[in-house]
């Protein structure tokens, strides 16, 4: 049901000046007016196809993807969500780093367009986190698994690291399906490139505080692979140390007097959000709010876990998603 955003993304997907683009939409079974813009928009320019009903064992997500895979024709696949716009370089640029560099996946960062305090304050925390806890350099050399990332919004695979991988058929119910097909790709041998896309995709990731809580509750344990004792650490003891200078410089503040090491780890977290931000094209008036960004984020972390280890799931789309481990995904 993405009749609010489908008629955008299928524009800026028929401007894309790549020379063989093939437009494939999925259809999941929808009861507003998705297939009937897919229709008028696109034109015979656009394939439509019919979502099957969800077998047992796997996620919507996963399941569109797949069918999305097998009806489609390319040697490369560009998976773009429904509330992504791109600008029309944006897949010649990918496919370009694609080929370039002899890499199987290219993940892009992207652009987050936000509406609202909530979402302009919480969402620059997706962009921070991952240039501050995934270097680009390991990313690219590293081989293992777990140094990988990928962008569901839009995310580039090559037809044959795809199928090396086994595709989203190789862990169909796993709830973070761009990081989980990130981490296949890297373990069947091919390598993964990171690329800054914000000045060429955007996407709404979420819409108002209630819907970033269920989002991310859902994503974040699996994002970290199920590791508990890094949910734990990263609560407990990162979040702490990230927060704890704000909260000295608010009690000297309120006593009048600030010791100097304080107002120089403030300064320094807060110019590497402002780094991050910057690159990122987050506004930057949410740069002084970071402590609640990090803390709120904390909160999703630990939440998700405690989903994830009680066997609880959340429903997403209207559909009820477990949100934790499941042997078959590891």
């Amino acid at each position: 049901n993405e009749e609010a955003e489908i008629g955008d993304c299928l524009r800026s997907l028929l401007q894309q000046r790549h020379p063989d683009v093939e437009i494939v939409v999925l259809d999941d079974r929808s009861t507003d007016r998705t297939a009937a813009i897919v229709r008028a928009v696109g034109g015979d320019r656009v394939r439509l196809v019919q979502g099957e009903e969800l077998p047992d064992g796997w996620t919507g997500k996963n399941w569109a993807c797949h069918q999305l895979a097998q009806a489609a024709t390319g040697d490369v696949l560009c998976f773009v969500d429904a509330d992504t716009h791109l600008a029309p370089d944006a897949v010649s640029s990918v496919v370009s780093t694609l080929v370039t560099h002899g890499v199987g996946l290219v993940a892009v960062m992207l652009r987050s367009d936000t509406d609202g305090v909530a979402e302009a304050v919480l969402l620059p925390m997706v962009n921070h986190a991952v240039l501050g806890l995934f270097p680009t350099s390991l990313i690219h050399r590293s081989t293992h698994p777990d140094l990988a990332i990928g962008f569901g919004p839009f995310l580039t695979v090559s037809r044959d690291a795809y199928d090396a991988a086994g595709g989203h058929a190789a862990h169909p119910n796993h709830v973070v399906d761009d990081m989980r097909l990130a981490r296949s790709v890297k373990a069947a041998g091919h390598e993964i490139r990171l690329v800054n896309g914000t000045d060429l995709v955007s996407t709404r990731w979420y819409h108002g505080l209630r819907e970033i809580w269920h989002g991310f509750s859902k994503n974040a344990y699996g994002g970290i692979a199920y590791r508990s004792g890094l949910a734990l650490l990263a609560v407990l003891v990162l979040t702490p140390i990230l927060v704890s200078p704000f909260v000295r410089l608010i009690v000297g503040l309120s006593t009048g007097s600030v010791p100097g090491e304080v107002v120089m780890q403030v300064a320094l977290l807060l110019v590497g959000r402002l780094i991050t931000s910057i690159v990122g094209r987050d506004p930057l008036w949410t740069v002084p709010l970071h402590p609640v960004t990090v803390v709120f984020w904390a909160a999703t972390l630990a939440w998700s876990v405690t989903l994830g280890m009680t066997g609880r799931s959340v429903t997403w789309k209207g559909r009820r998603v477990a949100v934790g481990d499941r042997r078959s995904d590891s």
